[in-house]
């Protein structure tokens, strides 16, 4: 283990995605963060009986609330955890690194939820207007391929989410473009990020209807999972040291 983790400096293409792959793997944080995807995924799925009791109803917001809480300050301490060491993740370092960062985090994604839904809007608005079709049809039209919508921007912007860590970069608009910038720099080395993120979205997305609870589970944690190797991926390249300058070589 300590062998594959190592210092990252000069690594090459394909120690980086090895190191990205053995840490996620190995990371018992990184498990711990899946395990709190999956309570929120069930929590978001459950349905209180139409003959429950008054106070239910409130109870399961309460718990839904609770399971997001906990699942953005999971992945806010490992966000900060993986961009600061270099070694396999444990559970203790998720929880303490996620207090410097949680306020922040959960700012970020709210200002980001929010821009996204904005653009969302104007999109449909504009699909409205050149298609002369009805919004209940748009909307099932774009809600059955929302999977593979999400994994083309979870590509798109594969590197925002460590630059954000690694760079302390909270900004929602600086952070998108140099994000964007590093994407385009780094656009002849994408295969692998792409297969992380891109293509495991793309096959959750296309899951038939009536798939059974297990297989939607068991894609759930290979996404979460692949989407950590990407995650790591990316720190360890925006971490290498920089190219050495042609002019002061020679």
């Amino acid at each position: 283990m300590q062998e594959v983790i190592r210092d990252i400096s000069a690594r090459t293409e394909g120690e980086l995605r090895l190191h990205a792959m053995v840490r996620a793997v190995l990371s018992p944080g990184i498990w711990f963060v899946l395990a709190a995807q999956l309570l929120l995924m069930f929590a978001m799925q459950w349905r209180v009986p139409e003959d429950a009791a008054p106070q239910e109803p409130t109870l399961a917001i309460f718990l839904t609330a609770a399971a997001l809480m906990l699942f953005f300050y999971v992945q806010a301490g490992a966000f900060q955890a993986l961009s600061q060491g270099r070694e396999a993740l444990p559970v203790s370092e998720v929880i303490r690194a996620g207090k410097a960062v949680f306020a922040a985090f959960v700012w970020l994604i709210l200002k980001a939820g929010l821009l996204f839904a904005v653009v969302m809007n104007i999109l449909v608005l504009v699909a409205l207007l050149l298609t002369g079709t009805n919004l209940e049809g748009l909307t099932q039209a774009l809600t059955a391929y929302f999977g593979p919508i999400t994994g083309v921007l979870a590509f798109v912007f594969v590197y925002w989410l460590p630059l954000v860590f690694v760079q302390r970069e909270f900004r929602l608009l600086p952070g998108l473009k140099a994000a964007l910038r590093l994407a385009r720099d780094r656009l002849g080395q994408s295969a692998f990020p792409a297969l992380m993120v891109l293509v495991p979205a793309l096959a959750a997305g296309f899951l038939p209807a009536g798939s059974p609870a297990w297989l939607h589970v068991l894609t759930s944690v290979v996404t979460g999972l692949l989407g950590w190797v990407a995650y790591i991926y990316c720190v360890d390249v925006l971490r290498q040291p920089p190219a050495p300058d042609n002019a002061a070589a020679s």
